[in-house]
């Protein structure tokens, strides 16, 4: 058959037999401004929703000649990030790492730790190419999270007040916003509050009893509040400010989340309200006491002037560190997995549990204890009183835990064994961001545990018993779940719901202690298929040959259309193919209904999930298996030749480029332009997240409302088009 036959004829069969075609679309329908197919989009821009970042990192010094460094790279503050990347690396010597993040990450952690466990963070700004120097001196990175709210008082409010002073009511349904200054009491009578301003003096913020409301006091803003009646447990307040102050005593029965900072000049109570929960991710001061009667996590830091106060039905977690200046009250079940600093007096009654978890540090003046210490996890925890220890009869201690009074226990009529009491310093806890004090006495670098012998030490290797393997890096991290979205009516047009075909993705990349990368692993899960044809799906590594692979499993072959070489990439490809599925019929569990997950009327199926993973001949550089370089695409129907690759990434050798330029698309491989319509929309999308596509036939525009003015600003505007903020999707037109 001629290619002009074959052309017009792959180009009807498609228009024809397909499912997801748009012949009931009209773009303008749910109220879309632009329809996808009007957008003025720059030639240049590539729709993705990602940033490639690479880092150069060098430590300055060691405490030990050939001492090795492991390096990890987290989206967040460790104690609640997903780690993204990781290296070894020893004293003056330059390490470079090259991971992908999303588009509106600002920020990047840098964790070090050294080869006695000893860790410091620094936090960087996530450029394109950006630097981490950890010197000698001890790491000055405030711990707080610089997370964004994505929010500003501007976009999709229904009132807004600048420069005002007066008293305002939020009823159910507004956003109200406040800019400039302002002076005033505020009523929540439900509804959203945005608070922008640059100088706002709130004489009272309250809710109505069962007012579903939520105030963000945003960044950049400068807020007293002189009083605060939140109890109602519907109430949220979120704060992003560095300069939130509650002048006097607060009570709160509503949730309360921090990202900034905030100072609390008298008492904070949190009540107890049946679902509230305050959650600290920044930096929160109390001058007096602080008093938890419900549910309080600490992810960052707490510094308590006065006392800490755990009331008998509270839940009560610290993840990082809480200094407190006066005595620590904790009546019920406290759970400490980092660090508490007591200048007073530890109380522990009869009903205390203090729950101490892998590694963590009490560290206080004074402990008269009468109730329950427990430890748990692989590493010891530590109790230290540098002051009087006074020890009760009922008092036990159980699990992992050391008791250490630096002075010598003063009172202890317990029966705790003995082998409990010790302040040996090979209970050794190291330094860091969350606990600055440490305990015991680093090992010697020459005795620290190295199974396999590969110079990494087993605390800081992630296959500690493997000489060829050393640690993992992620994208889009060791949790989560990157997505791909594809049309498969190439080249003719689809619908632009994304959603042919819908495949979440983990890579996994293995390195040695050498940092040459080993294998990759490619987690895959079958999401979607908004079609009728059977789709294949592989990806290609741009930057290595077949050759440089010594093996392939995990693949799921039943058609008989792809031919693979011995080492189980695709057969007659210069550069290594992976096909990981000919038809995803063997792999998912389909319902009744047509199509798969994508009509929300419809029963769900089951997703359809393998693990690929690809072994090298030799170790590589990692740059030449950067995200950058890894290439997925689906088969069209079975058609090995007619492939749907991301905008702009050639296909592979097996492709028909007979048919490029056909039809809506508009390729030139010359320029190293590819699947481009000529108002140049892709066929495909990746998102680096689980992302939740349109339903069956709805243009991506009418479920994700910023997309259009995200991509007509070349990925500069709203670069977290996807996420699940106020105003940024129509929940109906998303499957779920």
């Amino acid at each position: 058959m001629n290619n002009a036959l074959y052309r017009t004829l792959l180009v009807l069969l498609a228009a024809t037999l397909h499912s997801c075609i748009p012949k009931h679309l009209d773009p303008t329908r749910n109220g879309s401004t632009i329809p996808i197919q009007s957008l003025r989009i720059s030639e240049t821009f590539d729709f993705r929703s990602t940033r490639d970042i690479q880092l150069n990192i060098e430590v300055s010094h060691s405490a030990t000649a050939g001492e090795r460094f492991r390096i990890n790279v987290y989206d967040n503050l460790p104690t609640i990030g997903q780690k993204i990347a990781s290296g070894m690396t020893a004293a003056n010597q330059s390490l470079k790492l090259e991971f992908r993040i999303p588009a509106p990450l600002t920020d990047l952690y840098i964790e070090k730790i050294s080869a006695s466990g000893a860790s410091e963070v620094r936090k960087v700004k996530a450029a394109e190419f950006v630097s981490a120097d950890f010197k000698t001196t001890t790491p000055g990175v405030a711990l707080r999270v610089q997370a964004g709210s994505g929010l500003d008082c501007m976009t999709g409010v229904t009132r807004s007040f600048t420069n005002y002073r007066s008293n305002i009511t939020v009823n159910a349904g507004e956003v109200v916003s406040l800019r400039g200054t302002y002076s005033g009491s505020i009523t929540m009578n439900g509804g959203t509050l945005r608070i922008c301003a640059t100088s706002a003096n709130i004489t009272g913020l309250s809710s109505s009893k069962n007012a579903d409301c939520s105030v963000y006091f945003l960044e950049g803003s400068t807020v007293n509040v002189s009083a605060l009646n939140f109890n109602n447990p519907s109430a949220v307040i979120h704060n992003y400010s560095d300069a939130l102050t509650f002048t006097g005593n607060i009570s709160t029965g509503g949730s309360f989340e921090n990202y900034g900072k905030m100072t609390v000049n008298g008492d904070f109570i949190i009540n107890n309200n049946s679902t509230n929960t305050y959650l600290n991710n920044g930096e929160l001061t109390v001058k007096l006491s602080l008093t938890n009667n419900r549910h309080l996590i600490n992810n960052n830091s707490i510094l308590v002037e006065g006392n800490y106060n755990v009331g008998g039905n509270s839940i009560n977690e610290n993840n990082c560190k809480l200094v407190i200046n006066g005595d620590f009250n904790p009546s019920n079940v406290f759970n400490n997995n980092s660090y508490i600093k007591v200048a007073k007096t530890t109380w522990l009654s009869g009903k205390a549990n203090l729950m101490c978890n892998n590694g963590a540090m009490l560290s206080t003046t004074n402990l008269n204890y009468e109730g329950t210490i427990t430890g748990t996890g692989s590493v010891r925890s530590i109790i230290k009183v540098t002051g009087t220890s006074t020890i009760a009869s009922p008092a036990t201690m159980v699990g992992a835990v050391a008791y250490c009074d630096m002075n010598g226990i003063e009172s202890n009529k317990s029966s705790i064994g003995s082998s409990h009491f010790t302040c040996n310093s090979s209970n050794y806890l190291p330094t860091s961001s969350c606990n600055p004090e440490g305990f015991g006495t680093a090992p010697a670098v020459s005795v620290v545990a190295d199974t396999d012998k590969d110079g990494v030490p087993d605390a800081q290797d992630d296959y500690p018993t493997d000489p060829t393997r050393a640690y993992n890096t992620y994208y889009p991290s060791a949790t989560g779940w990157a997505t791909y979205g594809f049309e498969d009516l190439w080249p003719a047009q689809g619908d632009y719901d994304f959603n042919d075909l819908v495949i979440n993705s983990r890579i996994t990349r293995v390195y040695n202690a050498a940092n040459k990368l080993v294998e990759i692993k490619n987690n895959i899960i079958i999401r979607a298929i908004g079609a009728s044809y059977e789709n294949g799906f592989g990806f290609q590594l741009d930057g290595v040959s077949s050759s440089e692979v010594a093996s392939v499993t995990g693949y799921s072959h039943t058609k008989g259309y792809v031919q693979l070489a011995p080492n189980k990439t695709e057969a007659g490809q210069p550069k290594a193919v992976i096909i990981a599925y000919d038809t995803p019929e063997p792999l998912i569990k389909r319902t009744s209904g047509s199509m798969f997950n994508t009509v929300k009327e419809n029963p769900q199926g089951t997703p359809g999930q393998l693990e690929l993973v690809v072994r090298f001949t030799t170790p590589l550089d990692p740059a030449k298996v950067s995200q950058e370089k890894i290439n997925p695409f689906i088969i069209v129907d079975g058609q090995r030749e007619v492939e749907v690759h991301l905008a702009n990434y050639a296909p592979t050798a097996k492709a028909n480029t007979s048919l490029f330029g056909t039809s809506k698309d508009n390729s030139n491989p010359s320029t190293s332009r590819y699947y481009r319509t000529v108002g140049n929309l892709p066929w495909a999308i990746e998102l680096p997240v689980e992302f939740n596509y349109p339903a069956e036939a709805t243009p991506i525009t009418d479920a994700y409302l910023y997309f259009s003015e995200w991509a007509q600003s070349s990925g500069s505007i709203r670069a977290d088009w996807y996420e699940n903020k106020p105003g940024y999707r129509n929940s109906i037109k998303i499957y779920k």
